[in-house]
């Protein structure tokens, strides 16, 4: 597979995924609070099964990574109240991946999935099949915090195409950035700068009304 096509379908994967999050979460926010709570615990004990048993294929992996995202979304929202506690939200966010990434677990998650030492890796990602093998493409702390943030920013009736457009920017230029110099990079960061100045279009479009 060339490299360009490959960076295309991981770009697909992920937007296709941070989308898909969105929705459901979006049109879960209609269901009744205590209801809600028990969605978002069954969504996160599946996606716990499925890290213990470590079902094999890439469509279990991308269903129940995908539940857990959801079952986060939903499980954080109540904390989410305004535009500058996402910002701030994504912001610390952001420092703990750009940690994790460089030396912590992350790193050591990477490394071990190199080395073929452990395959956990996997079952923490969107994977995407190619010839024959699964590959990691965007992690499910990702698609959690991006899918927090614009959900919450929706919630409170920020335009829906400049939160789109800003969460799938932020995820994009981390792909971009990281298939560019072939290194796993965290996204986290790019969502936070993305976020603020969100953030900061919505005060301004508010001043000027």
């Amino acid at each position: 597979m060339s490299y360009s096509l490959f960076s295309a379908l991981a770009a697909a994967v992920t937007v296709a995924g941070f989308a898909t999050v969105v929705w459901i979460s979006h049109l879960a926010m209609a269901i009744p609070p205590a209801r809600r709570n028990l969605l978002a615990y069954g969504l996160l004990a599946a996606y716990a099964a499925t890290l213990i048993f470590r079902p094999p294929g890439w469509p279990a992996i991308d269903l129940a990574v995908l539940a857990g995202a959801v079952g986060g979304v939903l499980w954080l929202q109540g904390g989410l109240a305004t535009p500058l506690s996402i910002a701030v939200f994504l912001t610390v966010a952001g420092v703990v991946d750009f940690v994790s990434m460089s030396g912590g677990l992350s790193r050591s998650l990477v490394e071990h999935y190199r080395t073929s030492s452990s395959n956990l890796l996997l079952y923490l990602t969107l994977v995407m099949p190619i010839r024959g093998h699964a590959l990691p493409i965007i992690g499910i702390s990702d698609l959690f915090i991006s899918g927090a943030a614009a959900t919450a920013l929706l919630r409170l009736k920020l335009r829906p195409v400049p939160v789109m457009s800003a969460m799938i920017g932020g995820l994009l230029a981390a792909d971009a950035c990281g298939l560019y110099w072939r290194v796993a990079l965290p996204a986290v960061p790019f969502l936070a700068v993305a976020g603020w100045l969100l953030v900061w279009w919505h005060s301004q479009r508010l001043r000027a009304h």
